[in-house]
């Protein structure tokens, strides 16, 4: 009775809070690291750390939110950390990249981390376009069938070409892949120079280096990856004048494309292109942490200073945030047998990779 009569005082005075403003946030003193698998610089890095510093502004709790690098082998490294190693309190977050998810679905050599072993948060989609360089006489669709030379695609690493290559693949065009460049920049320079005659870049990097290419007649874009919408194939909002392979099919062939390089081409897309770079978590952290991460994402997305802050990164795409990002994320992971199978023969066979 006593302890009621106070508490009607105490609220009468203006002091009674709601409970749910009374508790303690979660991540009240802590510390969260944000883990990037890339070494420090490059853009998944300037990804991850934009998270932190849109975590430091809307994290309830004000936690402390550092980047740890953890680089090797595409990010599996720093994968396999998080998902066996990591603690599972949410004191610990992983910038993935569709490639990473591309990798773990088809059970690269030495990666150990499973699509349900991460949750993602917020993501930015990519784009990436195939180029031709104009000696190779591959001007129009058709053309690509019956080029003026060889066609030689410069590739780093295949999974970084992956989506140049099974494009390719689905307009069934002849090519010959000369493997060993240290990186995408090394096989942009290699067209430039007429080392090879096919390349593929981010969108992005279109724009910022390819384009004055194109303006000096040097080279010409070929398709533009796009991004998926349900089951179809969507132009690059980026580019949207550039074709997508699917446009480039049906001008070639006069129907839909269809077939396994084709759900492979798709697979890769929801990866690469809607996967994009994503702020990832552990799907079983206690639930207050998991509150706490969605409605800051939800802030982050919205908030029109982190969202001026962010331009350079997002390069012309918007976050993805909620259930549609879920969605996205989940049908990565519950890519066909059949597809995954596909595309295992074709690296296995033609570029050598192994997979558990």
């Amino acid at each position: 009775m006593l302890g009621r009569l106070v508490a009607g005082v105490v609220c009468s005075l203006g002091l009674c809070l709601p409970a749910a403003q009374a508790q303690t946030p979660y991540y009240q003193g802590k510390q969260v690291k944000v883990l990037v698998g890339f070494s420090p610089g490059g853009g998944t890095d300037l990804f991850g750390r934009l998270m932190a510093d849109g975590l430091t502004r809307h994290l309830a709790g004000k936690p402390s939110v550092l980047v740890q690098n953890m680089p090797g082998a595409g990010s599996v490294i720093a994968s396999n950390y998080f998902s066996q190693r990591a603690p599972r309190d949410g004191s610990v977050l992983l910038i993935g990249t569709g490639q990473l998810l591309l990798r773990i679905v088809l059970g690269l050599d030495g990666a150990k981390s499973r699509a349900d072993d991460l949750e993602p948060l917020i993501a930015s989609p990519m784009g990436r376009i195939a180029i031709g360089r104009t000696s190779a006489n591959v001007g129009t669709p058709k053309q690509l069938l019956n080029p003026g030379e060889p066609l030689i695609l410069g590739v780093p690493e295949v999974i970084a070409t992956l989506d140049t290559v099974l494009g390719l693949k689905v307009l069934d065009v002849k090519f010959r892949a000369v493997m060993g460049y240290p990186g995408k920049n090394d096989t942009r320079v290699a067209l430039e120079r007429g080392e090879v005659n096919l390349d593929g870049q981010t969108t992005p990097v279109y724009h910022a280096s390819v384009t004055p290419m194109v303006k000096s007649g040097v080279a010409h874009p070929i398709f533009a990856q796009g991004l998926m919408d349900g089951e179809t194939l969507v132009r690059d909002p980026a580019a949207p004048d550039i074709p997508t392979v699917a446009d480039v099919y049906r001008d070639m062939y006069g129907k839909d494309p269809a077939g396994p390089a084709w759900d492979a081409y798709k697979a890769s897309v929801r990866a690469f292109g809607n996967g994009g770079k994503i702020l990832m978590t552990h799907p079983d952290i206690p639930p207050a942490a998991m509150a706490a991460l969605n409605e800051a994402v939800e802030v982050m997305a919205k908030d029109p200073d982190f969202l001026r802050s962010a331009e350079t990164q997002l390069e012309g795409y918007a976050f993805q945030t909620g259930a549609p990002l879920r969605a996205g994320v989940s049908a990565i992971g519950k890519t066909e047998p059949a597809t995954v199978q596909w595309l295992q023969n074709l690296l296995s066979s033609d570029f050598n990779m192994k997979f558990n």
